[in-house]
């Protein structure tokens, strides 16, 4: 009777090591940062509640995470729409963002995707953190799609592959213009208050940089289908970059 009951653990053992665990997750990658000097700052919230959206309607499962876990701190510019406005009222909006999940929590392998929403703290703690930075080496690994707008894309920087490559080397890309970052934007002190220029940093890791041309106005959504990468300059580009990622993670499965 011993002997049968343990060819029984045994057996069970090989069935779950063998089970394949289930992908039907995306995973929001947030800051755990709430100011910048002494301005209130975070996820900024367009770039958060219209991609949440658009995967929620899909049925996709969506868990943010962060750096300290818990509540994730939120700005906006008070020009928030009605359809936002109707997000945050939302019972799975606020208890996604009320609850993130540390990096120690994630299980890598449930993910097909990695969101990056935009905020000024994703110079500092993503950007940083090992444990997220495997994370999202892992799930990308895994055949996952990567989307990042505006100021989100700094948390790719310093993201190496098994390889020990930089992730986003020879990747077509784009990212929020300095240009811009100097020429209007107040909170950051037009760049000043922040430790490095993205666009520089991003070309020193071998990135193919797609800067915005100003007069033009092209260039600021980029698709990278054949690395899974679709990136952004700007938060209103929040729908295009969720609707790519959606589709690049049809074409996978």
């Amino acid at each position: 009777m011993k002997k049968y009951f343990i060819l029984l653990l045994i057996a069970f053992s090989i069935i779950s090591c063998n089970k394949k665990i289930e992908k039907n997750k995306i995973l929001f990658i947030t800051t755990s940062v709430n100011k910048l000097g002494s301005q209130t700052n975070g996820t900024y919230l367009i770039e958060l509640a219209i991609p949440f959206d658009e995967f929620s309607k899909k049925n996709y499962q969506i868990n943010n995470m962060s750096p300290k876990g818990g509540e994730i701190p939120i700005y906006h510019s008070g020009d928030t729409t009605e359809m936002v406005k109707s997000i945050l009222k939302s019972d799975l909006f606020r208890n996604k963002t009320r609850n993130s999940f540390k990096p120690e929590e994630i299980n890598s392998e449930e993910y097909l995707a990695v969101f990056i929403p935009g905020g000024y703290g994703q110079f500092w703690d993503t950007h940083k953190n090992e444990d997220v930075q495997k994370i999202i080496a892992e799930i990308y690994e895994s055949n996952g799609v990567i989307g990042t707008v505006g100021h989100g894309t700094a948390t790719l920087i310093d993201v190496k592959l098994k390889s020990g490559e930089y992730l986003v080397n020879d990747k077509t890309m784009t990212s929020f213009p300095t240009w811009n970052e100097k020429n209007i934007m107040k909170q950051s002190n037009f760049g000043a208050l922040l430790p490095y220029d993205m666009e520089v940093e991003l070309q020193k890791r071998g990135a193919d940089l797609k800067v915005y041309n100003h007069e033009k106005k092209i260039n600021y959504e980029v698709v990278d289908s054949e690395n899974r990468l679709i990136t952004a300059s700007f938060a209103n580009s929040g729908k295009f970059v969720a609707e790519e990622v959606l589709k690049l993670m049809n074409k996978n499965e």
